[in-house]
């Protein structure tokens, strides 16, 4: 049997927000079938290069999104001089397997726990392993928190106070969890455009018995789903509120969800169970635009009807947005503006739109010609307008993200000026950039202290 050490590679702290469900699940999955399984924890601040030279195993499988792959790379080429096998896995190196294997020994393509097995086992054929997908998810075995730093993530709304974790109170011990695979819908920007991975759900009571160990465990008060649309599936829904009042537990908890999955019936039954907030992917608003970034897929209509309903039934509703989409002028991101204040959203965050690899934004950018032979991953990310398809100057997005961002510190309840000095305390130099990018910060801070 073969010895693994997993890594959730990255340096910034604002990556830490969610436990590494993935990796957790990974080495559950390696564990169950015979092998010795670790996890370093990068993020949450492990010294992961003296904790692989310890262990010394025979294998250092490492997995990263796309806003962290320079520092997953830059640990596969010291395990590569340090004589460590590794194996390199996610999103990102499922779209470019031949960047990765610069750098790892071998790349898994698809989802991991059948490569994964194959390579620890000495099956695989070639150095790009790919996996099938799992049919059934309840099969998998349950992830052991105790392999990670649980009371790090659990911090991480204190943090983090702007995330978009706006139902969680200070000093709260928070959790995420994950219990859907797949997404139905090809939303431009997102990786399930491409990947065509069925959607598969663990059982309401899979999750319940999750939400019980996490209770009884760890003392864990909140809970977020990060499903793509936690709500996706009715009679699960249903199903899961029973079983929440049987068990009578009293985790508040917050989730992703589709606009078109909510309705009085099912808002009533969550908010009965501790349904704290529902964050909607609203992209736009503008008309023309959420049809292109959605695929036709939700008109303005219905996204202002979830937010009306979700917040009749006391919940908090929420937003994210994107601005800098393809074609989009800047009248178009003043529509957007508009919806905001208009639905008076619990909370909200804009970025910009941005190009990830394999989405059919990036496929928009290879046929305009504008991707670079040599991309720097390190600037990579949402605050930036890395590839700019929209008909706003990339030095104009800047300027009105920036005062989206304002727009963001004077409305959300969260932003208060001593959450933001506490942020700032923790990352002076941060604090200090972002200041000098967008100085009408001050004046919004001063005006909410006057407030």
């Amino acid at each position: 049997m073969a010895k693994i050490v997993f890594v959730n590679a990255g340096k910034k702290y604002e990556y830490g927000l969610h436990e590494p469900l993935h990796l957790l699940g990974l080495a559950a999955y390696a564990k169950k079938l015979g092998h010795q399984v670790a996890i370093a924890d990068q993020i949450a601040g492990e010294d992961v290069f003296r904790k692989i030279k310890k262990l010394n195993p025979d294998f250092v499988g490492i997995t990263a999104t796309t806003a962290v792959i320079s520092d997953a790379y830059e640990l596969a080429d010291w395990c590569k001089t340090m004589g460590f096998k590794t194996i390199l896995g996610g999103v990102h190196v499922t779209v470019m397997p031949q960047e990765a294997l610069k750098h790892g020994d071998f790349v898994v393509i698809g989802e991991g726990e059948d490569a994964l097995i194959k390579i620890l086992e000495g099956k695989a054929k070639d150095r790009i392993v790919k996996g099938d997908f799992i049919q059934n998810i309840d099969n998998l075995p349950k992830i052991d928190r105790s392999m990670i730093n649980v009371k790090y993530y659990q911090k991480a709304k204190d943090r983090n106070p702007g995330s978009h974790l706006h139902f969680v109170p200070s000093n709260t011990k928070l959790n995420s969890m994950i219990a859907t695979r797949g997404c139905p819908f090809n939303c431009i920007f997102c990786h399930n455009s491409w990947r065509g991975l069925p959607v598969r759900m663990n059982s309401a009571q899979r999750i319940i018995e999750e939400m019980k160990e996490l209770e009884q465990k760890y003392g864990t008060e909140a809970v977020f789903f990060m499903d793509d649309d936690f709500l996706c599936s009715k009679s699960r829904t249903l199903e899961f509120c029973e079983l929440y009042k049987k068990e009578n537990l009293k985790i508040l908890w917050g989730c992703n969800a589709r606009v078109t999955s909510v309705n009085k019936e099912i808002l009533e039954k969550i908010k009965s169970v501790n349904c704290k907030q529902i964050l909607f992917g609203l992209e736009s608003g503008n008309e023309k635009i959420l049809k292109i970034v959605k695929n036709n897929a939700v008109t303005l209509e219905q996204n202002r009807r979830a937010i009306q309903l979700v917040k009749e039934a006391g919940i908090f509703a929420t937003g994210n947005f994107m601005i800098g989409n393809p074609g989009e002028t800047e009248a178009d991101i003043m529509d957007t503006k508009k919806f905001i204040l208009e639905n008076k959203l619990d909370g909200f965050g804009v970025t910009i739109s941005t190009a990830f690899p394999g989405t059919k934004l990036w496929k928009m950018c290879e046929e305009k010609g504008i991707i670079p032979k040599e991309i720097d991953w390190r600037e990579f990310n949402t605050a930036n307008a890395t590839f700019n398809l929209s008909k706003v100057p990339y030095k104009r997005l800047l300027e009105i993200w920036n005062d989206f961002l304002n727009l963001t510190m004077e409305k959300n309840a969260q932003m208060s000026p001593k959450n933001i000095f506490k942020v700032a305390i923790k990352h002076p130099a941060k604090a200090i950039r972002r200041l000098i990018g967008n100085p009408r910060s001050a004046a919004v801070i001063l005006k909410r202290i006057i407030k």
